[in-house]
């Protein structure tokens, strides 16, 4: 089953895993939106899942995606 999170809830997950963790709302905010972690956008919210965050603190995703701003993630509608 698939854990999905708010930025905050997946923060304070990885804070009560590990009480030494640098990995805080802003950084997993970053990486949301730069693309370096899938997630969902439900109105104004990311959804994570706390899955995906593992699996690129493990190195399975890769980090070397660099953000620039070309680099944005897309809307998924077009206005014409």
């Amino acid at each position: 089953m698939i854990r999905t999170r708010t930025i905050r809830e997946a923060a304070a997950y990885f804070k009560e895993t590990d009480p030494d963790t640098c990995l805080t709302e802003t950084a997993i905010r970053t990486l949301l939106r730069t693309g370096a972690v899938p997630s969902a956008r439900i109105g104004k919210k990311y959804l994570v899942a706390i899955e995906a965050l593992e699996e690129y603190l493990s190195g399975a995703i890769q980090k070397t995606k660099a953000y620039t701003p070309a680099s944005k993630p897309e809307r998924c509608w077009k206005i014409q």
